[in-house]
């Protein structure tokens, strides 16, 4: 069932896997030549002594473009962080598939949006007003070469 995540996962030569520490805030982590398992899932995930993680919901995103930061790939896998034998697994819930850039821009430009409006709403937040001639000025002057 995992083997298409394992498959786009080997294109990644690192990977980043996020959940949250013991105060409930996230905390990341590279992981280099990740061995997920096809079969389970299963992947092993090590973490410095220092970061108090803690066993719930994680997410292994891999990422990639060029130098201009063009040619976009993206993918991620969603599951969670369990501790096993004294040290820490990640097991997959959920697989997100390779997209391009225009699909991740996309992606990224919509759950962005929602995610803002949800954190907006649950704290009874009015959204901030956005002084557009402002930004356009800044835009102009930066397309001319301008201080």
């Amino acid at each position: 069932m995992w083997a298409e995540a394992a498959e786009s996962l080997a294109a990644f030569p690192e990977v980043v896997v996020t959940t949250v520490d013991a105060d409930g805030y996230p905390v990341s982590i590279r992981q280099t030549a990740p061995r997920y398992d096809a079969e389970t899932g299963q992947m092993p995930v090590v973490w410095p002594p220092d970061f108090a993680v803690t066993e719930g919901s994680a997410i292994v995103l891999g990422h990639s473009h060029d130098e201009k930061l063009w040619n976009l790939k993206t993918m991620q896998i969603k599951g969670r962080l369990e501790r096993r034998a004294g040290g820490w697994v990640f097991i997959s819930t959920a697989f997100t598939p390779p997209s391009g850039m225009l699909v991740a821009f996309w992606r990224l430009s919509k759950n962005g949006r929602a995610a803002g409006r949800r954190y907006l709403e649950k704290r009874s937040v009015t959204p901030p007003s956005v002084n557009w001639d402002a930004l356009h000025e800044l835009q102009r002057r930066a397309r001319n070469g301008e201080s």
